[in-house]
């Protein structure tokens, strides 16, 4: 269900509360959206609460606030927590939104009792700020409507983007729905975050994921990205999937999250797949 949610860092929010039970909050990456988890919440509508919206600042939640911010997404994600209480949640944040978990779970460590990183680390690695930053010179050259299709080999591994044509197509046109100056914002937001001094207080278990082709989140970053949690962590690899596996494959990824859930709930230990 599609509703309107108050929220003190300014107008209500538009959120996408779907189910019911032990909580989950998907937190979306650069210029993507609440969309990002229609599947996964459908996948669990029958034992899970899934909350998602698009960060204020950006898609339907565009005017919610004067100016994007890292921060802003972290309380508004806090304000989530505290709805959706007393029961303990478990944040999932993809890319940009793994940042915002963790700037989230670290004003309610208490209230989270699981965190997941879909293609996502404390802040971008260099390369990826290098990237970034070009594209905010070359939006300015074509503006959205003509970036898209010089961002999606970056974006989706080689099979996806050879095979599935019209997968890529979508999101393209999904993505130049941005303004401008909405995305160049969150570009620029994105640059200047980090939540590396967050990781060493991560207490609570953890799943990271990443695909073998995320030029975002490469498998050798996102490895000592999860060495250096200090709780129980597995790490996921997905084969034949870049930066958008909730896309590339959506099974997958829908029954690792849901077996990684229970696991929050059961006295057994989180064992999905190789790890590798």
């Amino acid at each position: 269900m599609r509703k309107l949610v108050a929220w003190q860092g300014g107008s209500p929010l538009l959120v996408d509360d779907l189910g019911s039970g032990s909580g989950l909050i998907c937190l979306h990456g650069l210029g993507g959206g609440s969309y990002f988890f229609a599947g996964l919440s459908r996948s669990l509508i029958n034992s899970r609460r899934v909350i998602s919206f698009d960060m204020p600042g950006t898609g339907f939640n565009l005017s919610t606030v004067e100016s994007f911010s890292i921060e802003g997404c972290a309380e508004a994600t806090v304000e989530m927590i505290d709805m959706v209480s007393p029961e303990p949640v478990a944040l999932l944040g993809h890319s940009m939104g793994a940042i915002v978990a963790l700037k989230a779970y670290a004003k309610r460590p208490d209230k989270v009792n699981g965190l997941i990183f879909l293609g996502g680390l404390p802040e971008p690695v260099p390369s990826i700020k290098e990237k970034l930053t070009h594209r905010i010179k070359r939006i300015g050259e074509l503006s959205m409507t003509g970036i898209g299709e010089e961002a999606m080999p970056s974006i989706f591994a080689e099979e996806t983007l050879s095979s599935r044509g019209q997968l890529v197509a979508m999101y393209q046109r999904l993505l130049e729905t941005n303004t401008d100056e909405s995305y160049i914002r969150s570009i620029r937001a994105l640059l200047n975050a980090s939540a590396y001094d967050v990781v060493e207080s991560i207490s609570v278990p953890c799943l990271v994921i990443t695909g073998m082709e995320d030029l975002y989140a490469c498998p050798f970053d996102v490895k000592a990205f999860a060495d250096s949690i200090p709780s129980q962590v597995s790490t996921e690899i997905f084969d034949k999937c870049g930066h958008m596996i909730f896309y590339e494959d959506p099974a997958r990824l829908n029954e690792t999250v849901n077996t990684f859930l229970q696991s929050l709930e059961s006295d057994w230990e989180f064992t999905y797949g190789d790890g590798d």
